[in-house]
Parts: C-alpha cells; sequence; structure tokens
C-alpha cells in the first residue's frame, strides 16, 4: 500500500511524532512503501520528500517573526494555499492509496484535505489530543481547571477566550477559538476525513460529546517489549514536562512523606520551584531517550501523578515495555492501559495520602514490584504490540476506502 503520512514538524518533537515515525517504520517494514508531508522546521530529520515540504511560520512564546510573517502565520491557520498546491503536487506524483495525517492544525491547515478529496483519495487522522473539541488542546480551563464537562460548545468556543486557556493569553486565545469555530462551520474535516483514529476510547467519548459523527476508530499506541535485562533496581522516577497539569508536586509531596527517593527528568515552568522546594529530589533535566530507557529500568517504579486529562501517554507504555510497574493517576485515558492492582496502581488525581500509600507499599514489598512489572510487561506484549498496532491502522485504511 502507498501511504503518504502527513504532519506539521518532521523531528521528534513529542509523543505524537514518538508514534508517527514508529507507525512509518513498522509499514515500511511491511513492505507498503510511505511519503511525507509537513513544514521545513530546521531540527527536521532527512526526507527524500523535503522539496514539497512548506516553510515553517510559528507563532509561540518568544517567535522573532517580522510582522508580515506572524500575519502570514495567523492566516494560515484558517486556509494554507501554498500547504495545498504543495501537496497537490505531491499526491500527483506519489499517488498514494491513503492518506494519513496527525497533527496538521495552524502550520499546514485543513486545507491540504480537501485537495486529498478532490483527487478522491481517502484520508484517515489520527488523534493524539483533544484539538477538534479544545482550542487549547489539552482540555482545561484557564490552563489549569479540568474542563469536563466541557464550558465550550460544538461550534461556539468563546469559553476559551474567556478563560484565556491558551498559554493564558487572550490574543493567542481568540485565534485559537476562532479557527476551531471556522473548520467546525466549514466542516472541512467532516467532508474531508473518511475515519479518525483514537489511542484511547476516553478520546473518542468525548469526540463524539463533541458533536463529532466522523467513524473513530480505537487503535491502542504501542511499544515493542523492552528485551534488555533489568539489573538492580532503586528509587523512583518521573519523566516529563514540569508544568502543573503534570502534578509533580503532588508526588514529590507524596515521595517526602514516605522517604522515598526520586529522580525526576524533564523540564518546564516548574523546574526551578521545585529544584528549591524539593532539595532531596534529584533533578536531572531533559534526558535522551536512551537515558530515558535506563532510568526507567533502574527504577523500582515511574511515577505518573498527572492531574489533566491525559489521553494515551507513551510514558505508561514505555515503563510497562520494561517490566517497570507505573503509579499512575486514574484520569483520561490512563486506566484504559494500566489495570489497577494486575499490572501497576492507580490513584485518585491530586490526592497525596493515596499516592504515598501507593510508593509506601512498592517500596516496602519487592515481592509487588516484580509481580506487578512482570504483569505490565505481559500486558505491553498482548495489548500494546506493534503487530496489533499495524494491523488496526491498515484495517482502517481499508475501511476507509484504501484500495492498494
Amino acid at each position: 500500500m502507498r501511504v503518504l503520512v502527513a504532519n506539521k514538524f518532521w523531528y521528534r518533537r513529542g509523543g505524537l511524532e514518538r508514534v508517527m515515525f514508529d507507525e512509518i517504520a513498522w509499514l515500511e517494514s511491511a513492505g507498503h512503501e510511505v511519503a511525507h508531508f509537513s513544514t521545513a522546521h530546521p531540527a527536521n530529520m532527512d526526507s527524500p520528500w523535503a522539496a514539497f515540504f512548506v516553510p515553517h511560520l510559528e507563532l509561540g512564546p518568544g517567535d522573532t517573526l517580522p510582522p508580515v510573517d506572524r500575519l502570514r502565520a495567523a492566516t494560515r491557520m484558517f486556509a494554507n494555499r501554498q500547504a495545498a498546491q504543495r501537496f497537490e503536487r505531491l499526491l500527483d506524483q506519489f499517488r498514494p492509496d491513503v492518506v494519513h495525517v496527525h497533527g496538521i492544525h495552524r502550520q499546514i491547515s485543513p486545507s491540504i484535505l480537501a485537495t486529498a478529496r478532490r483527487h478522491g483519495v481517502p484520508v484517515v487522522q489520527t488523534l493524539h489530543d483533544y484539538h477538534h473539541i479544545c482550542p487549547a488542546d489539552v482540555l482545561l480551563y484557564r490552563g489549569c481547571e479540568v474542563c469536563e464537562p466541557r464550558r465550550c460548545g460544538r461550534l461556539w468556543y468563546g469559553p476559551a477566550v474567556v478563560g484565556r486557556c491558551v498559554r493564558g493569553s487572550l490574543v493567542a486565545s481568540t485565534l485559537s477559538a476562532a479557527e476551531t469555530s471556522f473548520q467546525r462551520l466549514r466542516g472541512v474535516y467532516e467532508h474531508s476525513v473518511a475515519r479518525f483514529i483514537s489511542p484511547s476510547k476516553f478520546l473518542a467519548d468525548r469526540m463524539r460529546e463533541g458533536g463529532w459523527s466522523v467513524p473513530i476508530d480505537v487503535v491502542r499506541n504501542a511499544v515493542p517489549s523492552d528485551p534488555v535485562a533489568a539489573g538492580a533496581r532503586g528509587g523512583f522516577c518521573l519523566i516529563g514536562r514540569l508544568s502543573p497539569e503534570k502534578g509533580v508536586g503532588v508526588a514529590l509531596d507524596a515521595a517526602r512523606k514516605t522517604g522515598a527517593p526520586v529522580t525526576v527528568a524533564g523540564e518546564g515552568p516548574l523546574e526551578s520551584h521545585l529544584r528549591g522546594a524539593y532539595p532531596e529530589v534529584e533533578f536531572v533535566g531533559r534526558l535522551d531517550s536512551t537515558e530515558v530507557a535506563d532510568l526507567v529500568r533502574r527504577s523500582v517504579a515511574v511515577i505518573v501523578p498527572s492531574l489533566c486529562l491525559e489521553n494515551a501517554p507513551m510514558s505508561v507504555l514505555e515503563a510497562m515495555g520494561a517490566g517497570t510497574p507505573v503509579i499512575a493517576s486514574a484520569i483520561g485515558g490512563i486506566p484504559e492501559q494500566v489495570t489497577d492492582g494486575v499490572d501497576g496502581l492507580l490513584v485518585p488525581p491530586g490526592e497525596v495520602a493515596s499516592l504515598a500509600e501507593a510508593i509506601s507499599r512498592v517500596m516496602g514489598d519487592s515481592a509487588l514490584g516484580a509481580r506487578l512489572g512482570a504483569a505490565a510487561r505481559n500486558t505491553v506484549a498482548g495489548r500494546f504490540n506493534p503487530e496489533r498496532h499495524l494491523e488496526g491502522i491498515l484495517e482502517s485504511y481499508r475501511a476507509a476506502g484504501a484500495r492498494p
């Protein structure tokens, strides 16, 4: 099958790109041919299709774009004519059986979807966040309150402006809310996307509650089981962005109550505060994938104390695949990954006492940790493996009308 994959970034920026690049590798290993479409970001990985990429213009904190480019970037959120033209040339040259898009909003825009429809090529989109129902992508009102039930409606996203939900900025929130309303009113996704792929039932349910009628296939994210045998384990770890919605302070308070040693890997706006407030904690900053894997293998457990509606965090699956148990908040899609008491422990989000109790259980019972870790590895091998994931996306392609 010939698959054209589109995403606004072509480098490993986060979990979305991790999933996308893994999928491409698995598709190509199975004999499928994959072409690429993206923006020409300086950090991009090499691509034989880079000549078709559109210039990268990103609005955000610290951008140095001149006024004319800032206006152009804002306009492209609604429709990107240049992207549509280059995408059409790529369609003509590659002649795909299916177009698989990931994150295209803002930098590329859904203009490319209408182009694919005109060419009669079916489109599938993977949902990695809540963008289609939330201008801030994360379902956090004012950037800190879980937005459930959602304050925004199906077509009107004024509450996101009132709450300044995008980076606390009135301008950014207004622009994002206008773009989301515009695309919903325009119906370009509904008219062009044959099927959505969601990595969690939780996200699929939120989409349906938000008024979306496009069929949604739940295809779980996947990781290979870690073949490296774990050595001696000691201490706990947290890995990710150091921001309020991730609940890092809750975890560190719980660890302090138990005396558990903790290593924190990651960066974010709370880093300076956390370093000062928790001098007993080891902060190691941002680690590369190899260093993260080593830290996970050496840890008694990985703590995922999120306060936000996580979709299907890769950090949970990566720990489980390494045979390291996860102690996580029972929020969003995490309970679809971890079964409490079987292959990990789940606690109510934000409850320091409950999290401290779970940490103490694992810290004081090595047999429990070993049992949970072995079961976690088996869960990944059985439910979240690459073969099952690849089969799921190929089924979505065929259901969308792809005919190799």
